[in-house]
């Protein structure tokens, strides 16, 4: 264990009520770090006026300030920043901490201010985004009004968060999609974000030993299946689209039952919306649900539905459902995919539509119905798969090291880079950032490299499951296809029994145009998905890693890598693989993006600021773990022992915004990117091939018949 911390957390909401998800994460971070022998003390806005003042819980010091509401949301933001920054300067007095975790904006802008917070690390929680939380409340309180006084709130409250942010020495988040938030809205790139999920108590949360006597003691009947929701009663819940599923489920599965618990403002329309849809024998509204009822409530479930339409920014009482081995059905709406799709793709809503809900539940309830058995393994891998991923020891064990790390001695700006693996010249960091990514960049070839390596699990993960499902394997364009049949045009032609391996296959599309042409083709992709399609198109394709190919020596006449170097955690390696697997005069192709196009225009766009992130336009350049320019992809390749034969501007593969689009904004996006392409050959032309402009670069290059001629 690191040496004991002094902590102050400072938060908007009080973990004394247990209300949502803000007072569940503070709470439990802060009783678990005491756990762990640390001195925690919460500095918090009071719920109420009894919650005002000084008090222990579980070891923690709980401060409570006032905080006037007033008769005005200008009011109230003032006076809670004062109050907060009136308790911290009043908690640094009485006691000195090591660090400060800040929770919400309010209260943070207010610490920030506080006298000796400056010398303290700081670590703030970004559960979601204060403006777009203001937006999705517009018209439910006194304190979000609609029309311009909502567009001014909102403007403050970006104001107020971005300071916030960039005055703390790391920002944790509980998912990607947060994080992905923090760029588009803030600028904040990855490097400065640590990501810490949020979890479930274990202990509390864990499957029923008789859910039939669970249900007798809610009050809820036996015998058939039973749907929960759990859910502030307001309008980016999507709590209407789920009861109008239900409208449509009942033709299907009419004793279905569906239990709505929680409160607010869309009470009284949603029971309106079951009236008039006849469904008040199929919805029940029990009201909030006590913290100390959860558990119950998800174990009498058959499954736990969660129809969010917006700003899902982790979920807990997702993971809370898991841990107690109830399924969950849920739109693909935030962070949900991140927490679902490893468990079972099948779990997410194709659309946030009551039709598509409609159509998952009837196939999830006919499940259920036809094999007891299946549903039994299924609330079981829920329960392992929450042990193994989501509980609260796991993550707070996780946000200890952060905070030890913080307090820490930093450490020596003097420590050198990782040499870049083109030249071996040292790495160096840039200003440049990338859909939320740092990038350092070589100074002697302009190779670039992520500057936060994701490991190996998350690559897998990305790849195996989050790749394919935004890029179909089975999914190609007509411009794309014609890029691969440029690729084989340039490869000799195939003999009777000239092998061609394709290394990162995707969908297989230029194994099956090799095999077409005479090739004895066959692939390899991380994915297995990709895998399997590449299988219905006649072609072999295996299950590997790029750099650890599952092939002998000589075994290839030619290899392909198609848009895999620069995914790669180790690219020159994966080219030595292609070296081994190649015959000595063997041929490899090799295409990546060109970063000497892409890099201009991800600064261009990431200057002019949050809407154009937020739009995602910043996003249409193309940057992986390594962005490769010309001169840094002859490099790698001469290094891996190749001898190079033509480096070109490679066919545009419409790969760019519109390609799947219709209409006139398609026929635009599409025009300049035919004007960028026509413009980089002409350059190229001119240049004799010294000057490569075009989106992605091609490389062709020979292992030499003799390998003591090249350079290993």
């Amino acid at each position: 264990m690191s040496r004991p911390l002094g902590i102050l957390q400072v938060s908007d909401v009080s973990p004394l009520t247990i209300r949502g998800g803000a007072e569940r994460v503070l709470w439990e971070q802060a009783w678990r770090l005491v756990r762990h022998g640390h001195q925690v003390r919460i500095v918090s806005r009071a719920a109420s006026d009894s919650e005002t003042g000084s008090t222990e819980r579980q070891g923690v010091s709980i401060a409570g300030y006032p905080c006037r509401r007033g008769s005005s949301s200008l009011e109230f933001l003032v006076n809670s920043i004062r109050g907060a920054r009136r308790a911290v300067t009043a908690a640094l007095e009485a006691a000195p901490a090591d660090i400060m975790h800040l929770h919400q904006p309010f209260s943070a802008y207010g610490a920030l201010g506080a006298r000796g917070v400056n010398a303290l690390p700081r670590l703030y929680t970004f559960l979601s985004p204060a403006p777009l939380e203001y937006r999705s409340r517009q018209g439910m309180t006194t304190h979000h009004r609609p029309g311009f006084a909502a567009r001014a709130a909102q403007t403050l409250l970006w104001a107020i968060e971005r300071s916030c942010l960039r005055r703390v020495t790391r920002i944790h988040v509980l998912s990607d999609f947060s994080a992905d938030q923090l760029w588009r809205l803030y600028g904040i790139s990855s490097d400065r974000i640590v990501r810490i999920p949020g979890g479930a108590d274990l202990d509390r949360f864990v499957p029923a030993a008789d859910r039939n006597a669970v249900r007798r003691e809610l009050g809820l009947p036996e015998g058939i299946p039973v749907l929960l929701t759990i859910r502030n009663l307001e309008a980016r819940m999507g709590l209407d689209a789920l009861i109008e599923a239900m409208a449509i489920l009942r033709r299907a599965a009419p004793d279905a039952l569906l239990v709505i618990g929680g409160a607010g403002s869309l009470r009284t329309t949603l029971e309106s919306l079951v009236a008039s849809r006849q469904l008040q024998g199929q919805v029940r509204f029990p009201g909030y649900i006590p913290d100390a009822e959860l558990p119950r409530y998800y174990q009498a479930a058959d499954a736990f539905v969660l129809p969010t339409r917006e700003l899902e920014g982790f979920g807990l009482i997702t993971v809370e459902a898991l841990a107690s081995g109830t399924p969950v059905l849920a739109t693909a709406i935030g962070a949900t995919p991140e927490i679902l799709r490893p468990l079972d793709p099948s779990l997410l809503f194709r659309a946030a539509t009551p039709e598509a809900m409609a159509e998952r539940l009837q196939a999830f309830l006919e499940n259920l119905t036809r094999d007891r058995s299946a549903a039994a393994i299924v609330r079981t891998a829920c329960r392992r798969y929450a042990e193994a991923e989501y509980g609260w020891d796991r993550s707070v064990s996780r946000l200890e090291d952060t905070l030890s790390e913080l307090v820490g001695p930093r450490p020596s700006a003097s420590t050198p880079a990782e040499p870049c693996p083109a030249c071996g010249d040292t790495f160096a960091r840039t200003r440049l950032a990338h859909g939320g990514s740092a990038y350092l960049q070589c100074p002697r070839c302009h190779t670039g490299r992520i500057a936060t390596v994701p490991t190996k699990t998350i690559l897998r993960t990305r790849y195996q499951v989050e790749y394919p499902a935004n890029f179909p394997p089975r999914h190609i364009v007509a411009p794309r296809a014609e890029m691969f049949a440029s690729i084989l045009d340039r490869l000799a032609s195939p003999g009777r029994e000239t092998r061609f391996l394709d290394i990162g296959c995707g969908g297989g599309h230029l194994l099956a145009s090799a095999f077409r042409r005479g090739w004895r083709a066959a692939g390899t992709d991380v994915s297995h998905g990709a895998c399997v399609t590449v299988r219905t198109l006649g072609c072999p394709a295996a299950q590997a890693d790029a750099a650890a190919l599952p092939f002998r020596d000589a075994c290839a006449d030619a290899v392909c890598l198609v848009n895999v170097l620069d995914h790669t955690l180790d690219p020159l390696n994966t080219l030595q693989e292609a070296f081994r697997v190649l015959v000595p005069g063997g041929r490899v192709a090799i295409r990546v993006p060109n970063a000497a196009f892409h890099r201009p225009w991800i600064r261009l766009l990431t200057a002019l600021g949050p809407l154009v992130r937020w739009r995602g336009w910043d996003r249409y350049p193309i940057l992986h773990l390594f962005p490769f320019s010309a001169d840094g992809l002859r490099r790698i390749v001469q290094r891996a022992g190749f001898r190079i034969d033509v480096v070109q501007n490679s066919v545009l593969a419409a790969e760019h915004p519109g390609e799947r689009e219709q209409g006139t904004r398609a026929r635009m996006l599409h025009g300049m990117f035919r004007l960028i392409a026509t413009q980089a050959r002409i350059l190229e032309t001119l240049s004799r091939g010294r000057v490569l402009t075009g989106p992605s670069i091609e490389l062709h290059a020979e292992r030499p018949r003799e390998d003591s001629g090249g350079q290993r």
